[in-house]
This record gives C-alpha cells, sequence and structure tokens, in this order.
C-alpha cells in the first residue's frame, strides 16, 4: 500500500485507540480518581470513535472521520439548540415551579443583559452562581417578578445568589467547610414548604477535593426533610462518578442533560455541567431547556416542576 494511504488509515486507528481508551478509563476510577476527568468527555470520545471506525471500515480514513467528528460535534450543540427556551410571556400555572439555574461568571458585568435574560424566562425560583458584588444591582432589577432575594456573600468565597417568587421563611449559607459553598434556603410556595439548595462545587483538577465536597453535600441534603430542589453549577457531566455519588446517597433525580458550556463559543455548548435535581415528589411538567447568552460562560438551565399527584 502506498505510504500516502497508509498515514490516513495509521491517524484513524490511533484516533480509533484514543477514543476507546477515553471511554474505557472512566472504569478506572476506583484505582485512581484522575481517570474521572474523561468522563467528561464521554460523547465526544463516542462521536471520535464512530467517525475514525467508519473512516476505517470505508478505507476513506481521515477523509471522512474529519468531517464526521466535526458534524457530530455540531449535531450535539444543534441538538442542545433544539431545546433552547425563547422565553415565557407569563409565570407557570398554578401549582407549578420554573427553576433557573445560572452561572452568570464573575467577570460577567454586565447586569441589564442578565436581567432581561431573566425576565425573559420568568422563574418562580432562581439560583445564582459567581453572585459577585458588581451584580448587587439585580434584586432591585428584578424585584417586578422575584421580589424575595438571598445570598451569602457576607461570607468569605460564597458567590451565590436565591430569588424567589414566593417569600422565603428562611435561608441559610455557608462555605469554607468540607463541602461546597451553598444556599439553603424554605420556600413558601402556595402548595406547600420547598427546601432549595444552590450550589456550586470544584472543578478539574481538584477532583479529590470536588468528590468530598459532594459527599459532604449529600449529608446536608439528607437532613433537610420534605420536597427539596437542588441546583447548581456541578462543574461535572451526567456520566462522572461526583453525579452518580449525589444520585445514589440523595435518591433526587437528575432532570438535567442538555450542554450548557461553554456559551463563548457562540451556540455550540457541548458540555451539561449545571444540573437541577429534585425530589421523586416533584415531577418534570416541561424541558429541560437552556436559556439565551447573557454575556456568561455558561447558558442558564431552566426547567418547570410540579408535585405529583398521590
Amino acid at each position: 500500500m502506498p505510504a500516502a494511504r497508509r498515514v490516513p488509515g495509521r491517524l484513524c486507528t490511533l484516533g480509533l485507540l484514543a477514543a476507546l481508551c477515553g471511554l474505557a478509563a472512566p472504569l478506572l476510577t476506583p484505582l485512581w480518581l484522575a481517570f474521572d476527568v474523561f468522563s467528561q468527555f464521554t460523547i465526544q470520545f463516542a462521536i471520535l470513535a464512530v467517525a475514525c471506525a467508519a473512516g476505517l471500515l470505508t478505507g476513506r480514513g481521515w477523509k471522512l472521520a474529519l468531517p464526521v467528528t466535526i458534524g457530530g460535534m455540531l449535531a450535539l450543540s444543534l441538538w442542545a439548540d433544539t431545546h433552547r427556551s425563547a422565553g415565557f410571556s407569563a409565570p407557570p400555572p398554578a401549582g407549578q415551579i420554573r427553576v433557573m439555574s445560572f452561572n452568570t461568571w464573575a467577570r460577567n458585568h454586565d447586569v441589564n443583559s442578565i436581567a432581561a435574560q431573566v425576565h425573559r424566562q420568568r422563574p418562580d425560583i432562581l439560583g445564582m452562581m459567581e453572585y459577585a458584588p458588581p451584580k448587587q444591582k439585580l434584586p432591585a432589577m428584578l424585584k417586578d417578578i422575584l421580589p424575595y432575594h438571598g445570598d451569602c456573600m457576607n461570607k468569605p468565597h460564597c458567590y451565590l445568589g436565591f430569588f424567589s417568587r414566593w417569600p422565603i421563611e428562611k435561608i441559610t449559607g455557608r462555605s469554607l467547610w468540607e463541602g461546597p459553598p451553598y444556599l439553603h434556603a424554605i420556600v413558601r410556595t402556595p402548595s406547600g414548604p420547598l427546601h432549595v439548595f444552590v450550589v456550586h462545587t470544584l472543578r478539574f483538577p481538584w477532583l479529590g477535593s470536588q468528590l468530598k465536597q459532594i459527599k459532604a453535600l449529600t449529608r446536608m441534603v439528607n437532613k433537610a426533610r420534605g420536597p427539596k430542589i437542588v441546583l447548581g453549577d456541578f462543574n461535572t457531566t451526567p456520566f462522572s462518578i461526583m453525579m452518580r455519588t449525589f444520585v445514589k446517597r440523595t435518591h433526587l433525580l437528575r432532570r438535567t442533560y442538555i450542554p450548557s458550556w461553554p456559551a463563548w463559543a457562540g451556540p455550540l455548548p457541548q458540555l451539561a455541567i449545571d444540573h437541577v435535581f429534585a425530589s421523586r415528589s416533584l415531577r418534570t411538567v416541561s424541558g429541560p431547556f437552556i436559556g439565551g447568552n447573557a454575556g456568561s460562560d455558561h447558558f442558564p438551565v431552566i426547567l418547570t416542576l410540579e408535585r405529583a399527584k398521590k
């Protein structure tokens, strides 16, 4: 076989081997936690594996594998875009709860764009991450739809904000403990009290500390009695041991799976790292959706829940 043909075939073989190794690496996480980083890119490795296998089987090598890989990545983003919320003209019907989780990005000081996006989505409950001091104008800007507010900015490294359409019975925040920074609010909804946790965990390369945070958070969440929602930037995808540990230990259901990061790549998010978990007594009515770009590196995540009928 001419060298010109062998090289593309070799590249495709190497690409396939790399993709298969990437898919298999998370199985070794019990031996070394660092292998869990590969789980973040499970879908991307799967796309690469299919593309390289197709290139080898057809004999077209990278001439086929490269466009299939790029097309697969674009298809993932376009699929996410089909779940984009254009907004809502009114709050949800009685008995339903529209939830929004939004990492607004510490470097993003465009409070007008953030407020406009929140008004467009009209959530009943909103949790904000990287709620830095310049965003302290937001409570006044959102008071018409979310009159109740709390944050933990008086605590070191606790840049979280919480907004509610309904009265907040109690709100507490905590940082610099074994778990992640969090806000815990008890909201007096028309259908009864609801526990809401807003969290922001660590990310790679601090995987050991991140897993420790997740385990500590599960213990904190399990202390709350009654219906509960946990939302925030978990910096990890559904395929990670972090997510599996949280679900297994809290028995909450993850209601999100849409890629929400990065938003700086235009309408091309690749990773689902912003999540909403809810009690089994709360069922999903619509969503999840992602919102529009409001200057952050994340897209907001929105969904509507209601208490399941007994």
